[in-house]
């Protein structure tokens, strides 16, 4: 599972929008639905974006754990 402070990559991102700014991410949080159990829900801020976006973490790919 995805955890704070991995670097992550969005490839239907990197696909479909932006190869540059979807290639590298950094992870501040992540959070899963208890209530009903859902998909964990992680906030990345993006390399030259101002603000973070949120995603299902099965929709990225880790490329660096750390851990």
């Amino acid at each position: 599972s995805v955890k704070i402070g991995d670097l992550v990559k969005h490839p239907k991102g990197i696909e479909n929008v932006c190869k540059e700014k979807y290639s590298l991410g950094v992870v501040l949080s992540e959070y899963t639905p208890q209530h009903p159990t859902g998909a964990q829900q992680v906030t990345v801020m993006w390399r030259g974006m101002q603000s973070y976006l949120v995603y299902n973490a099965d929709q990225l790919e880790v490329i660096s754990e750390a851990r």
